[in-house]
């Protein structure tokens, strides 16, 4: 996916849906920022939170989500990132319309880690809506 034209910040779903795939790019910037390692992300724990903004009671926390490592680096254009933070909703996730807020928790596992855990994004959080909808976007 080409991140430079995908708007990282909102994510729009159907109600009672399962897809698409939230995702969420380590962008270099933030790698650089708090000097993160590609053996740093060898041995990471990733969770995913998402909060009503109505009302600021969690509808998701912490639940385990994807750190995936595009290890092709041939067949990436030069602005598509090398990692991703995923998260797979599930149908009750999903069964309540509105805006929510939603953020990815990392962290990082291994000795002598400078940062040891990272909340991304790191200056806001990913807005999330979940629209009414006729149709169940599932794989069974």
């Amino acid at each position: 996916m080409n991140y430079s034209t995908f708007d990282i910040t909102n994510f729009f779903i159907k109600k009672n849906s399962t897809l698409p795939e939230l995702e969420y790019p380590l962008i270099q910037h933030i790698r650089e920022q708090y000097n993160i390692t590609d053996d740093m992300l060898e041995n990471v724990a990733v969770t995913f939170s998402m909060i009503d903004a109505d009302t600021g009671l969690y509808r998701i926390a912490n639940v385990p989500a994807n750190l995936v490592i595009n290890n092709n680096r041939a067949k990436l254009s030069y602005d598509e990132e090398h990692y991703v933070f995923t998260y797979r909703f599930k149908l009750k996730d999903t069964k309540k319309a509105g805006r929510f807020l939603g953020e990815f928790k990392v962290d990082f596992l291994g000795e002598n880690i400078g940062c040891g855990k990272l909340t991304l994004p790191t200056d806001s959080q990913i807005n999330i809506i979940i629209s009414d909808g006729i149709t169940k976007t599932t794989v069974i």
